[in-house]
């Protein structure tokens, strides 16, 4: 069982954009986990041994020392051997964007390396980790990350307009941004160029996260009420989405009890 130290955000400026830090140490281990989709976008420094990700079944990616692992629409699966000593800060669909201010649209299921996003924000969080104790290392990373935000009256705006969007799946696209005032497809621009995937997918991967926790963690929620309490339009369809988010159907997905989530304690 990994266990994760979450630490809250305590910047005012990140709240909005950073949902936590974490951190993950272990020695002589060699874990193999499945990593489902999830609406968050992660920048990970790795200070111990190589991470290896596998996309599908036959790309293997050995990832840079400080990389993103953007907003995915598929599983991966990720293989760590030997001593770990991994810190991560999750940030919100739309959360990395005002600290590269470029657009997004290329990270979607990519493991990339942060310096070819932003070398400043990679040699501040390299420096971040230099310090000895935890505490210090989180506040120097958040201070990195304050030094490197950078937003405007508009890119607030959309987030604004995202976040709204996201937490509602029952509004058609087109009658959300005309209650917003909007057109659709300057709606669906600047949700890639910011998140890196259309309102569409980012609204899958939402419905499926919240419906694939259920299935993991609700035993006694039966198939059909998942699929009732998520708004799929039947369990076909739901079977349909798992397998194309998470590899199986409900029913396997169930039984499989290899996911990072499942294998995760979090203090």
């Amino acid at each position: 069982m990994f266990r994760i130290e979450r630490y809250q955000i305590s910047n005012d400026n990140l709240k909005n954009w950073v949902k936590f830090i974490w951190h993950f140490e272990s020695d002589n281990v060699d874990v193999y986990h499945k990593l489902l989709p999830m609406d968050s976008v992660d920048i990970i420094i790795n200070l111990a041994d190589d991470m290896v990700y596998e996309i599908e079944s036959t790309e293997r990616i050995t990832a840079p020392k400080v990389h993103v692992n953007g907003l995915r629409s598929q599983h991966s699966f990720i293989h760590q051997k030997g001593n770990i000593d991994v810190w991560g800060i999750s940030f919100y669909a739309f959360g990395l964007y005002p600290f590269i201010n470029k657009s997004l649209s290329s990270i979607q299921n990519e493991i990339i390396d942060l310096n070819s996003l932003s070398v400043p924000l990679a040699d501040k969080l390299n420096v971040a980790l230099i310090h000895k104790t935890a505490q210090c290392k989180i506040k120097s990373i958040m201070e990195s990350l304050d030094s490197e935000l950078e937003t405007t009256d508009s890119s607030l705006l959309r987030t604004q307009i995202i976040d709204d969007f996201m937490k509602t799946d029952d509004i058609p696209i087109s009658m959300f941004c005309s209650n917003n005032g909007i057109s659709q497809k300057t709606f669906e621009r600047f949700v890639i160029s910011m998140t890196g995937f259309p309102p569409v997918k980012l609204r899958q991967i939402k419905r499926y996260m919240m419906a694939s926790n259920q299935l993991l963690f609700n035993k006694s929620a039966k198939i059909p009420e998942i699929v009732y309490d998520n708004n799929y339009t039947d369990q076909a369809y739901f079977t349909k989405e798992c397998r194309k988010f998470s590899g199986v159907t409900p029913r396997t997905f169930r039984l499989e009890k290899n996911t990072v989530i499942e294998n995760s304690t979090y203090i």
